[in-house]
């Protein structure tokens, strides 16, 4: 049985058009997250009323559905967590320190397909990735970043952001390509279209969600980055003279297409990681291990106490990796 309640005739009752807030939280998508079995075909407007959200359909029915239920969607969507290699620049480089207290977050071009690392983008990204310092304008950074023709990451402040330059009108129009920088915050900050959309209708959305802040998916992977590798950091000065005993290297092979997953591939030692070939063992090597297995990987090594190196930083590893 459905979870929405079908009404043959329109109710005299008024369905009240969306602001801009809840637009963004009363979307096919968002509902069809809180629906499994929402028919988002036939559709002629969406509006709210009272507790519900109505649906109203081309031949002039309604459908009702939660409220409540389609905003959890929409903070579970915006809160996501993707794979370790979806802000990963090239070489499997993190967050580019920028100022301000503030970081570039690559997108992970390199990681897309099995060429990824041969595309424009790619390309764009090794040749900024170390000059992005010298430009001392957030907003001629964040045009750098986010343009049609570059499209090479998102300015990001998990801890708040201090802008030298002032603000920028928060009444121009607003596309995903550009971002409001506000003189200083000390609330999480992102430039990406969501966040931006978010923070330009922040009243109406704390109207519509009790406690809203404004959040997105580059500020979710950024903070799990970070306990990374302050996790691996722990791991390190616990070890004697700093220098752990139990490594893993590991190694990830874009997809080749579109419809499959790439390859994640991890090689673990008690010997250091220094230790020629013959000391170190595949991990699970029966198992097709993917990108979306990294993070689990990541922090359930070193939980027991093994410490994370990239297969190709190590050199008496690079043939193994190959053929792996």
């Amino acid at each position: 049985m459905s979870n929405s309640t079908l009404n043959s005739t329109m109710t005299t009752q008024t369905v009240l058009e969306l602001n801009a807030a809840q637009a963004s939280i009363y979307t096919r998508t968002n509902i069809r997250r809180a629906y499994q079995d929402f028919d988002d075909s036939e559709i002629a407007g969406i509006g709210v009323r009272g507790d519900n959200c109505i649906v109203v359909r081309r031949d002039g029915s309604e459908q009702t559905y939660d409220r409540q239920l389609i905003k959890t969607a929409f903070s579970s969507y915006t809160h996501r967590l993707k794979d370790f290699f979806s802000y990963l620049g090239p070489h499997y480089r993190g967050p580019s320190v920028w100022r301000n207290n503030a970081y570039v977050l690559f997108k992970g071009w390199t990681y897309t397909h099995a060429l990824g690392h041969t595309t424009s983008h790619a390309k764009l990204q090794a040749h900024w990735a170390d000059k992005f310092i010298h430009l001392s304008d957030p907003v001629k950074l964040t045009t750098l970043l986010q343009s049609d023709q570059t499209d090479l990451g998102h300015l990001v402040a998990p801890d708040g952001i201090w802008n030298p330059f002032g603000s920028i009108d928060m009444e121009s129009d607003l596309e995903e390509n550009t971002a409001s920088v506000p003189a200083s915050t000390r609330e999480p900050y992102c430039s990406c279209g969501s966040f931006q959309r978010q923070l330009l209708n922040v009243s109406l959305f704390q109207e519509e969600i009790q406690g809203f802040k404004p959040w997105c998916i580059h500020l979710t992977w950024f903070q799990k980055y970070r306990e990374l590798l302050c996790k691996r950091t722990e791991i390190r000065n616990a070890a004697h003279s700093g220098v752990s005993d139990k490594c893993v290297a590991w190694w990830y092979a874009p997809p080749v297409d579109s419809n499959s997953d790439g390859r994640f591939v991890l090689l673990h030692t008690k010997s250091g990681a220094q230790a020629p070939l013959s000391h170190w063992r595949t991990y699970k090597p029966q198992e097709v291990l993917t990108q979306h297995d990294a993070w689990d990987l990541f922090f359930n090594m070193m939980e027991a106490g093994y410490i994370p190196f990239p297969g190709t930083s190590l050199p008496q590893l690079k043939e193994a990796v190959k053929k792996s």
